[in-house]
Order: structure tokens, then sequence, then C-alpha cells
């Protein structure tokens, strides 16, 4: 379970709603079996689209993100959702995942504050920088770390 924060701010846990929250399996793998043969064999011809993409990615990064150290969390308020809010030595750090290169206004919402150094766009696509939103390829998840004081 992921709880959901509704200030993207340093002590996530402080902010955290005990109403709203999110379940990720695991495995994406056992996730993927469950929906049967005709969507995996979707994901091996790369014809997979719509809402069941988008879970999967958001179910990847979660599991990513999780055994590479950072207690997940995602942020959420009436108005905005970011599927991931993560603590680095860089503050928090909003993460929005995407099945593809697509639009990302609640991301550039959260980081329009102050508050907030920079935020990360996973997306099927290439490495780009625009302001303060850093754009990476799904895969590089992998090279995200958590702050140094949460593994202490």
């Amino acid at each position: 379970m992921v709880e959901c924060a509704n200030e993207a701010l340093p002590g996530l846990a402080a902010y955290v709603r005990d109403d709203w929250f999110k379940i990720y399996l695991s495995d994406v793998g056992l996730l993927s079996s469950i929906y049967g043969m005709l969507v995996k064999r979707e994901i091996l011809q790369g014809t997979l689209a719509g809402n069941l993409k988008g879970g999967l990615y958001e179910n990847f990064v979660a599991t990513a993100l999780q055994r590479s150290g950072f207690p997940l969390c995602c942020y959420r308020n009436d108005s905005e959702e970011v599927e991931f809010a993560i603590e680095t030595d860089d503050g928090v750090v909003p993460v929005e995942v995407k099945a593809r290169n697509g639009r990302s206004q609640s991301l550039d919402r959260v980081i329009a504050r102050d508050s907030v150094r920079f935020g990360i766009k996973l997306v099927d696509g290439n490495v780009g920088v625009v302001g303060k939103k850093i754009t990476l390829p799904h895969y590089m998840v992998m090279f995200l770390a958590p702050a140094k004081s949460a593994n202490a």
C-alpha cells in the first residue's frame, strides 16, 4: 500500500492522509499475467495501449523505487496528482509516470512552486530537461537514489 501526502514538502509522512492510498503488486510479471494471454501478446508486440499500459508502467516504477530504498508515497490534493513523491538529498521530488511522452499538467503545477527544486517525468522516450522538469526513459528509474539520511 502506498500512502498519499497532500503536500510536497520535506517530511512527507507528516502530510499523509488516511483516506487516500494506492495499491501496487510487487511483481509486474504476475500483474500482467492476471490480465490474460491477449494482454501478454500485446506487451510482447509493443501494441498495448490505454489505461492498462499506464497502470503497468506505474506499477513497474513503484516496484523499482521501492527496491532502490525509497519509502513509497504519492502526492495528491483536490486538484493535482503525481504518481510518486520521493525524498532525496535535493528535497521532495515529484515523479510522474507516463506510458508515452504525453503532457504532465499536475507535475508542471507542482514544480512551479518555490519549495520544489525539480521534478522527474518518466516516459517512453529520451532524456531531456525543460526548466525544472527532467524527462527520463522509464528504465532510468534505477538510477534515482534516496536521501542519505533515509538509509542511515
